[in-house]
């Protein structure tokens, strides 16, 4: 489970126990995994 510190900004990943503890204060919130980016593709010599 990945959770957000309201007040300093840093996610942090914790287990389901500490997760819901945390939860139960407003200074958290539970946050998605972010998607990873994807390179573009770089022409080769032959596509161009």
């Amino acid at each position: 489970m990945l959770v957000k510190n309201l007040k300093t900004d840093i996610t942090w990943a914790v287990t389901e126990e500490h997760g819901a503890r945390l939860l139960r204060t407003e200074d958290f919130e539970e946050v998605e995994a972010p998607k990873p980016k994807r390179a573009p593709l770089k022409k080769t010599e032959t596509e161009e």
